[in-house]
């Protein structure tokens, strides 16, 4: 567990994307549309810190990851069910490639509950 938070299990959660030919025909600012059109969703589940990376020059696997970080796995379900209904994935703008799901420190957790 983190220095800050020795009792809260936290969940990170990496979802690999790739942009679409849907996505990369809109120009920036229809892009940054797009974006803020998501934010109503993104405050919606503030327990849910939620960052965007850009991968598309070091890989070929994906163009974009999502990092989120909870400690609640039900908050980060709710927040993944907007996204979806979202205009991102119903037009659809990105293509979904993996989920990974991992604990912080999970290690520790284990080593502190183990007899």
């Amino acid at each position: 567990m983190s220095e800050a938070s020795a009792t809260e299990m936290r969940w990170v959660i990496v979802v690999q994307l790739t942009a679409l030919p849907a996505w990369l025909a809109l120009d920036r600012g229809q892009r940054r549309a797009v974006v803020a059109s998501l934010e109503p969703v993104l405050s919606a589940h503030r327990d849910v810190q939620v960052r965007w990376i850009d991968t598309e020059s070091f890989t070929a696997d994906c163009s974009d990851l999502l990092i989120a970080e909870t400690s609640e796995l039900r908050t980060w379900n709710h927040l993944f069910e907007a996204l979806r209904d979202s205009v991102l994935f119903a037009t659809p703008y990105f293509r979904l490639e993996r989920i990974l799901t991992g604990i912080e420190d999970g290690y520790r957790d284990y080593e502190s509950t183990a007899a």
